[in-house]
């Protein structure tokens, strides 16, 4: 084989793209769990409709609410449409501060019970990276 052959061909422009940053391809997509708690907030919620669909396994929407005038580092957890709750004050910081980086997250519930009127949910909340 001389020197002008290649066992690949390669497209001079994607690669260039790749070399400068301007394209990025995660071909092995990670999900780092960063935490597990109870989600905060939930006795203040009318879960009744969705309670049911809250079973184990299920995968939560994590967004950032960084208007809530009651925490600055509001991380809420959405199902659907319906905010169930909040990652816990104390443990909120960190993501918030990757989230508001772009970093995005989910959640995944792992336990789920009536606890009076309080539905105590347990999560495991994850990094997409």
């Amino acid at each position: 084989m001389d020197e002008n052959q290649s066992l690949i061909k390669v497209n001079p422009g994607l690669l260039a793209a790749l070399g400068s940053g301007a394209i990025s391809i995660n071909v092995m997509p990670k999900e780092i769990l960063v935490l597990e708690c109870i989600v905060a907030g939930t006795s203040f919620r009318k879960l009744d409709d969705v309670e049911a669909e809250l079973k184990s396994e299920v995968k939560l929407e994590v967004k950032r609410d960084a208007k809530n005038k009651f925490d600055d580092w509001a991380v809420a957890l959405h199902f659907g449409k319906t905010n169930i709750g909040y990652i816990p004050r104390d443990k909120n910081e960190v993501i918030a501060r990757l989230m508001d980086a772009g970093k995005h997250f989910f959640a995944v519930v792992t336990a789920k019970e009536w606890e009076g009127n309080w539905l105590r949910l347990e999560v495991k909340v994850y990094l997409k990276d």
